[in-house]
């Protein structure tokens, strides 16, 4: 399992009376809520957590927490050297704090483009999700193309990406 070192985000992660940054351990998932929210509308919430593990074993993953609850989860799958697939699950409760989300996904971006010295970054957004769509653009993702019926839930979904220099 990829791990970042702990220190880096007591450096880098924004700074909130409620909030902090760790690495992702399965037992977040026991705590929370808003699996409901990702992966494929039938399976089960223990399915879900099965994904996420998973995931999470492919590359960097942190958790988000507030007041002591898993809110955010952000990851990224190393598809191979110098590219990577980034994914997260943010709760509502997260959302409520917008400045610190967005702070947070710029400093994992740039800690994960320096340690794993990407030239690519991409993440897939399904269309519907507007707030999604908009939230990827804002933090630099282009839209590249749309994949018709992409998603395990046969959604059509945006491949955005970012590109180094």
């Amino acid at each position: 399992m990829y791990s970042i070192n702990p220190g880096i985000f007591e450096q880098h992660f924004p700074k909130h009376k409620d909030f902090y940054f760790c690495n992702f351990e399965p037992k977040h998932l026991d705590y929370f809520e808003e699996l409901k929210d990702y992966g494929i509308s039938y399976l089960p919430s223990q399915n879900r957590k099965h994904y996420i593990i998973e995931q999470s074993k492919s590359g960097p993953c942190i958790v988000a927490v507030l007041h002591n609850e898993p809110v955010a989860i952000f990851g990224a799958v190393i598809l191979w050297k110098g590219v990577a697939e980034g994914w997260s699950v943010i709760s509502d409760k997260a959302r409520r704090y917008r400045i610190a989300m967005c702070k947070s996904a710029f400093a994992f971006f740039d800690i994960i483009h320096i340690l794993y010295d990407l030239h690519r970054l991409q993440i897939t957004v399904k269309t519907e999700d507007e707030r999604a769509v908009a939230w990827a653009t804002y933090l630099g993702f282009e839209p590249e193309g749309l994949m018709k019926a992409y998603s395990s839930d046969k959604e059509d979904t945006y491949i955005m990406g970012i590109t180094y220099g």
